[in-house]
């Protein structure tokens, strides 16, 4: 009988919630007449219900296959239960929706204005030109996390990684590092490109501080081998390594482990996101914590808002923060 109870169907039409039971499950001991009248009662009151939920669609974008890795599907989790969460406490009804490239994405968006959904939380971080281009084409609230607010009018959750970086380098400066490299993923992904303007940008105004950026691979035997590699060619070590997320974090520090250089004696390592629960290392890496349930708390929170006020012209950007951890891997 779905959401509709048995005790409220009985109070309404004056008979007993046994004779309900009887009639909705087809046995018996009713007469015709009140069996109709019982079931066009729950059939009316459902589809009145059933009127009043909003339905929202959380899409994730998919342009590479590191969406389906184990790592980044526990760090999507956090962020969806917060924000299903979030959402089904308004009483909306989440439905998943996969986009993999531009013309899945367009079908999407085109159907959304017109199937009932309400809002859409949008997850781009792997949006190229073409993606941004599209989103025109959406005509209801929308929330897009970690992308490029391209428009005034978008409400976009994402992380502050210019503030990690920078504030990252200047831990290090304070320990007296002097040349810190930075070691990047082979992805292009819109946090990946702000971390690294971040640290060229701290290069450029700090004026103390050397260093470049090298991309070291996008899976762990690629950037194993590169450090290898990179520490073989090296006639000194840099100060410190700038480690672009947790899968540069774990190739670097497992290829100095084997490579028998000592972290912090030898090297110092600071990197962005913790390292999943899966992965042991020798050392407590010094990182930034990236929260991923908050920011689909935040993005659900934006989307409400949105919602409930459609003609808001402004959007907004709002910069997620991120936690400083201190391990010991800086000296």
């Amino acid at each position: 009988m779905g959401r509709v109870k048995s005790k409220e169907v009985a109070e309404a039409l004056g008979v007993s919630t046994a004779t309900v039971s009887l009639a909705i499950n087809g046995k018996p001991g009713v007469n015709g007449e009140t069996r109709q009248k019982i079931m066009e009662y729950i059939s009316r009151t459902q589809e009145q219900e059933d009127s009043q939920i909003q339905k929202v669609k959380k899409i994730i974008f998919v342009y590479s296959e590191r969406m389906f890795s184990p790592e980044m599907q526990s760090i999507f989790k956090s962020s969806q239960l917060e924000a299903v969460a979030r959402l089904q406490r308004e009483g909306m009804e989440v439905v998943m929706a996969y986009a993999y490239g531009k013309e899945e994405l367009r079908e999407i968006l085109e159907d959304s204005n017109s199937d009932g959904t309400k809002g859409m939380i949008v997850y781009a971080d792997e949006f190229t030109d073409a993606e941004y281009e599209i989103m025109d084409l959406c005509k209801i609230p929308f929330v897009m996390l970690d992308c490029e607010m391209r428009q005034s009018e978008w409400n976009v959750a994402v992380f502050h990684n210019r503030m990690a970086v920078r504030e990252g380098m200047r831990y290090l400066k304070a320990r007296g590092c002097r040349e810190v490299v930075y070691f990047k993923n082979s992805e292009q992904i819109y946090n990946f490109e702000m971390r690294r303007r971040a640290f060229l940008e701290f290069l450029k105004d700090d004026g103390e501080v050397r260093g470049e950026i090298f991309e070291v691979g996008k899976d762990l035997k690629s950037i194993s081998t590169y450090v290898a590699d990179f520490v073989a060619h090296r006639e000194k070590l840099p100060d410190a390594i700038f480690l672009e997320n947790y899968l540069v974090s774990i190739g670097t520090v497992g290829a100095l482990e084997k490579l028998g250089i000592r972290i912090p004696e030898d090297i110092s390592l600071i990197g962005i996101d913790g390292i999943p629960g899966t992965a042991i290392l020798p050392c407590r890496l010094t990182h930034f914590e990236a929260p991923h349930g908050r920011k689909g708390l935040i993005s659900a929170e934006m989307l409400i808002e949105k919602m409930r006020n459609p003609q808001m012209e402004e959007g907004e950007c709002r910069l997620i923060s991120m936690k400083f951890i201190k391990g010991d891997s800086t000296s």
